[in-house]
């Protein structure tokens, strides 16, 4: 069976086939996308031309991000009462707070000037909410920075046969193939592969083709990425792919060769015990 869709979160990834049903939203995401997109530009050009609409730009901006706000402080809450390292989740709220206050000042804070107005506000004034975003964003930049410095989580090292059910790419245009394994709970379990594979060796990984992998020992991660085993060192990698572990997003490139940029001793990418 070809497959024609995937869909990938931090909790689990979902892969679609031909004779699959695939929901409503994912079949014409595009088509709601430019659809979402011209009425949320349409809706801020009317509310812009009027000082009532300015203002109800700033409530709006004002709700969206505490609404983020909320979302966002999950996870640092879960990881404190879970007892991660202070590193983990100071990251985590550092990272929050940066993108929530980021927001606020972007959906929130332009505006506002603009319903001010240069009559009542210096010109400096209008500079205050992208210099906030900046500063902000650093902050967010900081948080994530934390959490990349932490070890991975714990790997079992129990080899596991995987089959390859799709080979394609991102929305990002970054590499993805998605294998589909029997983890540790007797389940199947569809994950990406961690390690990106150099363009020399792309074409070994077809669907249907069967790969060693190793999976994280924690269960609550089995969907996320899994990685070649030392069984198959002589296939070259380019690059990494940690998405939805750490980071909603985690990767980049290595020197292209042989062997796991995971396994390897001199590895800068280590696993809890």
């Amino acid at each position: 069976m070809s497959r024609r869709a995937k869909i990938t979160s931090s909790e689990h990834t979902v892969v679609y086939g031909e004779d699959d049903k695939v929901p409503f939203w994912l079949e014409h995401l595009i088509a709601l996308i430019v659809i979402g997109s011209i009425v949320i530009v349409g809706g801020m050009v009317v509310l812009s031309l009027s000082d009532w609409g300015r203002l109800t730009m700033v409530w709006l901006g004002l709700g969206l991000g505490l609404v983020m706000t909320v979302w966002l402080a999950i996870d640092p809450w879960r990881s404190l009462r879970a007892g991660e390292p202070a590193a983990v989740w100071v990251g985590e709220a550092l990272t929050a707070f940066g993108w929530s206050a980021m927001t606020i000042s972007l959906a929130a804070g332009i505006p506002y000037v603009f319903w001010l107005g240069p009559d009542t506000l210096p010109e400096w004034a209008f500079a205050v909410p992208g210099v906030g975003a900046v500063v902000f964003t650093a902050i967010a930049a900081l948080g994530m920075r934390l959490q990349t410095r932490q070890p991975l989580p714990a790997l079992d090292r129990t080899p596991r046969s995987a089959r390859v059910v799709l080979n394609t790419e991102d929305s990002e245009g970054r590499q993805g193939i998605t294998v589909r394994y029997r983890g540790a709970d007797g389940e199947k379990h569809d994950a990406e592969l961690a390690d990106l594979i150099d363009d020399s060796w792309l074409g070994e990984f077809t669907p249907g083709t069967t790969w060693q992998v190793h999976a994280f020992r924690d269960p609550g991660l089995a969907n996320s990425v899994v990685f070649l085993t030392e069984a198959h060192e002589d296939v070259w990698r380019d690059g990494y792919k940690l998405d939805g572990v750490r980071l909603g997003g985690e990767g980049g490139p290595v020197t292209p060769g042989p062997g796991s940029p995971f396994l390897r001793e001199d590895s800068k990418r280590r696993f809890e015990p």
